[in-house]
């Protein structure tokens, strides 16, 4: 078992690592000739196939990473994590995430300063590298998703769809940004990788949490049993 954990951590690492290699490599090419292509290109291909239905369902769709509706989702499932499973470390790690990752997109758009597109559907302010909807739903949707998935999957035997859903919306939230015209494909993907790697240093936390509860709950257990035993000599 320890084996295995040792291992996921491995894994983890080496997936942060690869997605801050990404990071900077987007970053760094900002002023590049191949990253314009890629955003054009992508872009392009993305926005030919606007039409006014697709349209209201991107805006009705990109809603969902607006920071209000962070702030609703995460009452509720606070609410559910306190009340009915009596998560306080993992809420906790979940409200400190959100408000980390919303502060660290806001300084990161103040660094490299990537003025908007100009074909946008919507009107957005502040600047566009990296995009705040596709780093702050891929972390906070992402961690809200896996806290679902880890107390319903013995329960529930259509718990795999947790994940699965929770992919979807990430992956539509992002793609709205771009069919929306307002930030370029590299502003996404720099998001994502963002997003991805502190929801990976969160997820070690919930689970570093999950196994110290575990590890309080045997002792206890343990110390009854043995304590019973004493009697009944």
């Amino acid at each position: 078992m320890e084996k295995t954990r040792r291992l996921a951590r491995v894994w983890e690492v080496g997936a942060v690592v690869l997605l801050a290699i990404g990071f900077i490599v987007l970053a760094a090419g900002l002023s590049a000739d191949w990253l314009h292509q890629f955003d054009v290109r992508i872009g392009s291909a993305v926005h030919s196939v606007r039409n006014e239905g697709l349209t209201s369902v991107a805006e009705g769709v990109t809603m969902l990473g607006k920071s209000v509706t962070d702030a609703i989702v995460f009452v509720i499932v606070a609410l559910v994590l306190l009340l009915k499973w009596k998560q306080r470390g993992e809420t906790l790690v979940l409200l400190i995430g959100t408000v980390a990752a919303w502060a660290l997109n806001t300084w990161l758009k103040g660094i490299f300063e990537r003025a908007r597109p100009l074909d946008f559907l919507v009107v957005e302010d502040g600047f566009s590298f990296p995009s705040g909807h596709a780093m702050v739903s891929s972390f906070f949707y992402g961690l809200v998703g896996y806290l679902i998935w880890i107390n319903v999957r013995d329960k529930w035997r259509f718990a795999w769809l947790v994940p699965a859903l929770t992919a979807v919306l990430i992956a539509s939230i992002s793609l709205t940004r771009i069919y929306l015209g307002v930030h370029y494909p590299s502003d996404v993907l720099a998001g994502l990788a963002a997003g991805g790697a502190l929801l990976l240093l969160c997820l070690f936390a919930v689970r570093t949490i999950g196994l110290r509860r575990a590890s309080r709950t045997g002792s206890i257990k343990t110390g009854t049993q043995t304590e019973s035993h004493k009697v009944t000599l």
